[in-house]
């Protein structure tokens, strides 16, 4: 009943009444006090309702309880932590977790035998992405996967997380062979298409990234971020129309999915149609007002239109709205560096690192902005905290992970048509969901059995709020939009 609030609050308000929902999770807890999911989603609530003493001592008190279902109890715990920054705090939390079931032995029936390994699979992939997308850390995260692969051999998303792993080390053989066990063991999961067919784009393998979106599209049509995926394909090979019609269906079939607005703002903006541009950010900033990049996107189209003076006012709304997205931070410090105005681009960086020291971008534009005003000593001081914070020279813009061998064949195979046969794993797979892998233009209308001849950029783009407004004020930036996630 309490869930049921949650998700379709009583009498269609938007809103659950908070104090309803509370009773329903503490009858629920004084009737089975060893019931996990209920610690977690009673945690949860208080978590997204800012109370965090409180869900941390849910989260504790399912954990002291040895309740049913402990994992996602560590995991909300763990979640609770990174929230509030703490790192360290959640890794040893979801190490607990993890150690307490991977020495869970003694079960003596296969269901038993089979929760376990499913548990230590769940706590590994969720400590193993803090690894590799909060620390940076590939080789923590794939030790940590091993263990789980080690009692779940085919967990899909073990796989696909060793493949992420692998990909960010630069070892792309050992991404392909992740990505395809992990499709081989669930060909439906849309985050492994997408994984793969990124991986493919970025090493300029387009038909075979081509075929690996087509696939995940005709297994999952409504997973947003392979629309935006194969868009932006389309549109790096210059097939505009084609991007278009993608993005257009994409948000067809995902109204929600904001960045298939972003990317179709980004595509026409880059083809000169500023109006329409704007029009779709504008839509994408109504949808979610806390997506940072989508304030970016704005002030890029406000500048390409002409109307410098609201660049500023967008950033610093895009600040009011966004205030972790340290990316905002630096848009703004330009703008400020370009109206000469130093000591507020220095305080706008300074607090962007403060957000998140790890940000390198950051230290570089604050370098360039010491060395610009000839402030030798702010520079020393600058390069003592970068060496401090990064164990490489992190004044120069960031690369990926390879060696410049490395990267001189990667430009060379590019130029000259890198992998023009699709490889055998990726062949197999599309031949057996039923795609077939020419490098045509008509299979995409056979990607979710021709529904793209039915979309109508267009009409579609009319439908949208902000129709009409061509005016160039930039009015419609800054309309408020209702807050959504919570």
């Amino acid at each position: 009943y309490a869930m049921l609030e949650l998700r379709s609050p009583e009498g269609g308000q938007g809103k659950p009444n908070v104090t309803t929902v509370r009773k329903l999770f503490d009858e629920a807890l004084l009737i089975d006090p060893k019931h996990g999911p209920a610690y977690n989603a009673f945690g949860n609530l208080e978590r997204k309702e800012g109370n965090a003493d409180k869900a941390k001592r849910l989260y504790e008190d399912g954990i002291e309880a040895n309740c049913t279902d402990a994992p996602s109890v560590y995991h909300g715990l763990a979640k609770l932590h990174l929230s509030l920054g703490e790192v360290e705090e959640a890794r040893s939390v979801l190490r607990r977790g993890l150690a307490l079931f991977d020495n869970k032995h003694n079960d003596d029936t296969y269901n038993a035998y089979s929760r376990r390994n499913e548990n230590v699979a769940f706590l590994a992939h969720t400590l193993a992405m803090i690894e590799l997308n909060v620390n940076n850390n590939a080789p923590e995260a794939k030790k940590v996967l091993k263990r789980g692969l080690w009692h779940c051999r085919n967990s899909p998303q073990l796989l696909l997380a060793m493949g992420l792993c692998e990909s960010r080390s630069g070892n792309e053989e050992g991404a392909r062979d992740m990505f395809e066990r992990s499709l081989t063991a669930d060909q439906r999961h849309a985050q492994a298409w997408q994984a793969f067919g990124v991986m493919e784009m970025w090493a300029g393998n387009f038909r075979t990234a081509k075929t690996l979106f087509e696939c995940g599209l005709k297994n999952s049509p409504t997973h947003g971020a392979l629309w935006q995926a194969y868009g932006t394909l389309e549109s790096w090979k210059g097939n505009i129309s084609e991007a278009r019609l993608l993005f257009a269906a994409g948000i067809q079939k995902c109204p929600n999915h904001v960045p298939l607005y972003q990317g179709w703002a980004c595509l026409e903006l880059r083809s000169g149609d500023v109006i329409t541009a704007k029009r779709l950010i504008g839509e994408a900033l109504t949808k979610d007002k806390r997506n940072g990049s989508g304030w970016l996107v704005a002030a890029n189209i406000e500048e390409k239109m002409g109307n410098v003076g609201l660049v500023g006012l967008i950033l610093r709304r895009g600040i009011e709205c966004a205030p972790g997205d340290v990316e905002l931070y630096r848009a703004l410090a330009e703008h400020e560096i370009n109206r000469g105005k130093i000591d507020s681009a220095r305080e706008l960086l300074e607090k962007g690192i403060e957000i998140n020291p790890l940000y390198a971008p950051l230290y570089h534009s604050l370098a360039e902005l010491e060395a610009r005003v000839f402030n030798i000593e702010g520079l020393a001081r600058l390069n003592k905290r970068t060496a401090e914070m990064f164990p490489s020279d992190a004044m120069a813009p960031a690369l990926p992970p390879y060696t410049e061998k490395r990267m001189q064949a990667w430009g060379t195979k590019i130029r000259h048509g890198r992998s023009a046969k699709i490889p055998d794993g990726v062949a197999a797979l599309a031949e057996k969901i039923g795609v077939e892998y020419t490098d045509t233009t008509n299979t995409m209308s056979s990607i979710v059995g021709g529904s793209l001849e039915d979309v109508d950029p267009e009409t579609l783009l009319n439908s949208m709020c902000g129709f009409g407004n061509e005016g160039g004020d930039g009015l419609m930036m800054f309309q408020d939009a209702p807050d959504v996630g919570r």
